[in-house]
């Protein structure tokens, strides 16, 4: 029998902001910024995989004496919360991209508690991704909205992406196993190695990423933005004050690869992967184990 598409609550419809915002932003962004959000969500797919195979199942016979069948398919549901603090369209769709490719059909885009002024750029990206449901929620609505998943059973994935959207503590849905939640441990700073002044695209940088501050080491370049800073010419120093992300040559990229949980080299610069973020996170998995008929 074929399953229903989930629905999110109905009120939830309330809360998407005005196709007018969509269409404003995507106008204001140039078409050169457009593509470099389009090579980032092409590489994600390239990284995940589009699934041809949403479900599926393994039965297999053990030289012990027993059977076993493991299922998968996706999950009902998947919402990826973010607040205001997060500016960056590129770390979005990576958080986002995979429940698209797990092939997951009810996907929620949520902002949480925030009252500014969306990002011309996440609006954006959202759109090129083609996220259809997104919303504006406050802490209150975002408690309510995972209360009533809650009492659904259903299976679902969560991923949360900044301090003001974990207002859905990770200790409330263990109450509700078949929702799984994950959240990246990343500190917002990157280092930036530069052989010369056009090893990396910084202006591609600054616009992809507002929101982390930048240590940029090697040869002196112009700096496109404030959150960017000049931090000298040693790399045993660029090394040392690797945190968790740095952008190097590929030359020097196992170098790196020691101490910082993502590296990118250059035309890597609209891109981003979460390296803990993996397809069965938006899968719901079973396992029998059985003897006999």
């Amino acid at each position: 029998m074929k399953k229903e598409p989930f629905v999110f609550p109905e009120w939830i419809n309330e809360l998407v902001p005005d196709d007018s915002l969509f269409a404003r932003a995507y106008t204001d962004i140039s078409d050169q910024n457009r593509a470099l959000m389009k090579t980032g969500i092409a590489r994600l797919y390239d990284w995940y995989g589009t699934r041809k195979e949403v479900s599926g199942e393994t039965s297999l016979c053990w030289s012990g004496g027993f059977d076993t069948k493991q299922t998968f398919e996706p999950v009902d549901f998947a919402v990826v919360l973010f607040d205001g603090s997060l500016q960056s369209p590129s770390r979005l769709l990576a958080a986002l991209t995979p429940a698209l490719a797990a092939g997951v059909k009810t996907v929620l885009a949520a902002r949480v508690g925030s009252s500014a002024p969306w990002r011309n750029a996440v609006l954006t990206g959202l759109e090129l991704a083609g996220q259809e449901l997104v919303v504006d929620m406050t802490d209150a609505q975002a408690r309510q909205l995972f209360t009533e998943l809650r009492e659904t059973g259903l299976p679902g994935a969560v991923a949360v992406l900044g301090p003001k959207a974990a207002v859905i503590k990770s200790s409330e849905l263990q109450s509700a196993s078949r929702i799984s939640f994950w959240r990246p441990r990343f500190s917002r700073a990157a280092v930036v190695w530069m052989d010369d002044e056009n090893t990396f695209d910084l202006e591609a940088l600054a616009f992809m990423h507002p929101d982390i501050i930048f240590s940029v080491f090697g040869a002196e370049s112009p700096l496109p933005a404030d959150n960017f800073s000049y931090e000298g010419d040693g790399f045993d120093e660029f090394l040392r004050a690797i945190m968790d992300v740095a952008y190097l040559p590929t030359r020097k990229r196992d170098q790196a690869l020691k101490k910082a949980k993502l590296v990118l080299g250059p035309g890597q610069e609209a891109c981003w992967v979460w390296p803990d973020l993996r397809l069965d996170h938006f899968q719901f998995h079973c396992t029998a184990w059985t003897i006999g008929v």
